[in-house]
């Protein structure tokens, strides 16, 4: 008679788990379409949910040769039907900040009542930003806007879409409360070419993601003007310090800057080549008199570091923090101020200790 050991039946009913599990992302993009893959690799059902079939489009075009299976299907009432009574393990919502709380309305107005009631999904995010009109993280957003019994994690880490779509080794963290979430999905979408991490600092993991961006602007800014590597390496450790400060400000735990969300994502967006806010901020400093307008078109990508600018300037100046970085950031793409003047501005600040505002 042949015996298992506890270690290979845990083994085995997480392998029963991913074959029987139903992970739903919601939006096309890049991200969102690697997200779907690394979950159907894992042996989960998939279906990635698009606006409308054009926004699908590229999705659809991926698929020929691919082995996998993705169900594609759109959000209105004709895309939803297949969904209705749908069992759900895992919904990602791989949707840009500033529509959120758009997306997060949708969800429970026209998706949460078509689902079964016998089991709750878990909610997975991976906007990166802070909502302008109000200020707030995402998990507040979901928190305003999801039923209450519904667990949700946060998604962020360095992670370049294009690479994890093509199965580039990369590690990223989801951040939650709640055990069960992050357990959920780490048996969903870890694979050896994407390593899941778990976090309970919700708070320090959202503002990681979003506020490396700006710096990652600024970065391509330095770069832009060919200011040199060590003008570029004192603008990421003294932008780190910033984001730092506004976590500690609102409960964050300062190691969590120090992690994937936090360092790892900034070394990343701040040096790599399919950086889209770096190359913002090179084509502002290259190209200085053009619009901004024409710029951002011209990245042909949402960058979430030029919305992401306006909302933490504000957010520290209710807070009451010394962020010159952001402040400079701010008033180069919402006020028109010249470039070089905030460089100067930056350089010929009062001096003052590294750490002083610990």
């Amino acid at each position: 008679m042949t015996t298992t050991t506890p270690s290979e039946r845990n083994e085995q009913n997480q392998q029963n788990f991913k074959k029987n599990a139903h992970v739903l992302v919601v939006g096309p993009g890049v991200f969102g379409r690697a997200l779907a893959t690394c979950a159907s690799e894992g042996g989960a059902r998939v279906t990635l949910l698009g606006l409308n079939e054009e926004t699908l489009k590229d999705a659809r075009e991926e698929k020929t040769g691919v082995s996998i299976e993705i169900a594609l299907q759109t959000m209105d009432e004709s895309g939803l039907r297949n969904l209705s009574g749908a069992v759900i393990d895992l919904i990602i919502l791989a949707v840009p900040c500033q529509a959120l709380r758009s997306v997060s309305d949708w969800f429970r107005v026209t998706l949460w009542p078509l689902l079964a009631k016998d089991k709750t999904p878990v909610i997975l995010c991976a906007a990166k930003g802070i909502e302008l009109n109000t200020l707030k993280l995402p998990h507040e957003i979901l928190s305003d806007l999801l039923p209450p019994e519904v667990g949700f994690g946060i998604l962020s880490g360095p992670s370049f879409a294009k690479e994890l779509h093509a199965g580039l080794p990369t590690a990223i963290v989801v951040a939650s409360k709640d055990e069960h979430v992050r357990r959920v999905t780490r048996q969903l979408l870890h694979r050896p070419h994407f390593r899941v991490y778990g976090s309970d600092d919700v708070v320090g993991v959202e503002l990681g993601g979003a506020l490396k961006n700006i710096i990652a602007v600024v970065a391509g800014v330095v770069d832009g003007l060919e200011l040199g590597h060590n003008a570029r390496a004192a603008v990421v450790t003294r932008g780190l310090g910033e984001m730092a400060q506004m976590g500690v400000a609102l409960g964050a735990q300062p190691l969590t800057f120090l992690g994937l969300s936090g360092l790892g994502d900034l070394i990343l967006t701040c040096t790599g080549d399919l950086s889209r806010n770096r190359r913002f901020g090179l084509m502002i400093a290259q190209h200085h008199t053009r619009p901004l307008d024409e710029v951002l078109s011209d990245i042909g990508q949402v960058v979430e570091g030029y919305t992401t600018a306006r909302s933490a300037y504000l957010l520290s100046a209710r807070l009451n923090l010394d962020t010159p970085i952001f402040k400079m950031a701010y008033e180069v793409l919402h006020e028109a101020r010249p470039v070089r003047d905030a460089v100067n501005h930056l350089l010929n600040r009062e001096q003052k200790g590294e750490f002083d505002w610990i």
